[in-house]
């Protein structure tokens, strides 16, 4: 298992990291380390395309946050106030679909056709339609989904000077 996960042919999941840095006697954040990749940006108010664009930034990893995490950061102001423009947040991406336990929460959307939003998930008319609402701006309704996953932390834009 250790072979498949070093060659990425399975998913490093928050299980398997406990797994391990209990057999190796040491903290999560000791295999992971202490900073996150900023693989792109996420729409929020415009159509962007979540892809690693190769950037080598990087952020620090938000207390508590075990597992494999990838950073994206916010463009567009339709999340305001809760995500401005230039905040970092942070989601795993270890499972393609959507969750129902997820309805309700702010999450990174992926469309089928290929934009990524930053969005609150909704259930849309009929099943396998989903709503993404916005905090300021116009809902986009009924859309199917390849992937949601909900952000499990943010960085502001002004934390990310330190």
């Amino acid at each position: 298992m250790i072979v498949k996960l070093e060659r990425g042919e399975r998913p490093l999941t928050s299980d398997w990291l406990d797994r391990i840095s209990k057999q190796l006697k040491c903290a999560p954040t000791d295999l992971l380390g202490d900073e996150v990749p900023v693989v792109g940006k996420i729409g929020a108010g415009g159509s962007v395309i979540y892809e690693d664009v190769g950037n080598e930034d990087t952020v620090r990893r938000p207390p508590e946050t075990p597992g494999v995490l990838v950073g994206l950061e916010v463009a567009g102001e339709s999340m305001l106030p809760k995500f401005d423009p230039g905040d970092v947040i942070f989601i795993s991406r270890d499972t393609d679909g959507v969750d129902p336990l997820d309805i309700g929460s702010y999450c990174a959307c992926r469309l089928r056709s290929g934009e990524t939003y930053l969005k609150k998930l909704a259930k849309g008319s009929r099943a396998g339609l989903f709503t993404l609402r916005s905090l300021n701006g116009v809902d986009i309704e009924d859309v199917e989904l390849d992937w949601a996953t909900p952000v499990r932390a943010i960085t502001p834009r002004a934390a990310r000077r330190f």
